[in-house]
């Protein structure tokens, strides 16, 4: 019995030494890096967010005296080349005020009703006229002004052709330091992309408006489209 066993053993480890080997070869052997392009390009648009707060000793007044400022502002900018589909309302809001006493639940004594305008500017050379006009109109709650590109979606593709060249470089570096050479790729992730406005201020004051004709705003020359790609490459 114990010879049994024993021959069985010796039988199971050659095995073992012949497919060994064999399974090793199938496993394939792999490197893994992080590609990223960029493209840069000139803003074509400039979003400008704002908004007209009124305020009445009614809902019905407050509501009347906002749209009324709403309506205006659309009017002049109409008058100045902006086009309907330029113009979106991203948010209007009603809410009362109170005063607060001691002991006492708060009085109600008005409301106030907020309603903010997205605009589009495709003539970056006029977005401080334009923020003049608004002001002068009624605008009194300024919020962001943004540069962008409307149409991103050639810059997206030519990133990520850049991306994917950058981790084969950064592969081949790498493999050529070990003496060995890249392979076909195994995977191709895309791990993140940015192609953010970018933000030329975060907060417009009444004054900055005011100012606008005599201190132009500035487009940014160049907007940055990043992509990020991960790759895993075979090693030969």
């Amino acid at each position: 019995m114990k010879l049994i066993t024993k021959t069985l053993l010796i039988f199971c480890f050659l095995i073992a030494s012949i497919v060994s080997p064999a399974n090793e070869k199938l496993e394939p052997r792999w490197i893994q890096v992080t590609g990223e392009g960029k493209v840069e390009t000139p803003p074509d648009l400039a979003i400008l967010r704002f908004g007209v707060l009124t305020t009445s000793k009614s809902a019905k007044a407050a509501t009347r005296a906002n749209n009324a400022s709403i309506a205006e502002i659309i009017s002049v900018l109409k008058e100045k080349d902006i086009q309907e589909d330029d113009l979106e309302t991203t948010r209007f809001s009603l809410s009362p005020q109170h005063q607060y006493r001691k002991n006492q639940s708060p009085l109600v004594v008005g409301y106030q009703a907020t309603n903010t305008l997205m605009v589009k500017v495709r003539d970056l050379e006029r977005v401080g006229e334009y923020m003049e006009l608004i002001i002068e109109s009624g605008g009194n709650n300024f919020e962001s002004l943004s540069f962008t590109v409307e149409d991103t979606q050639a810059m997206e593709e030519e990133a990520r052709i850049l991306a994917v060249r950058n981790a084969f470089v950064k592969a081949e570096m790498m493999t050529n330091a070990l003496d060995t050479e890249v392979g076909l790729p195994l995977t191709i992730q895309e791990t993140s992309h940015s192609n953010r406005p970018f933000q030329a201020r975060r907060s417009l004051m009444e004054s900055d408006v005011m100012m606008a004709s005599d201190v132009p705003i500035q487009a940014p020359h160049e907007l940055i489209i990043r992509v990020r790609v991960q790759v895993k490459f075979e090693i030969e």
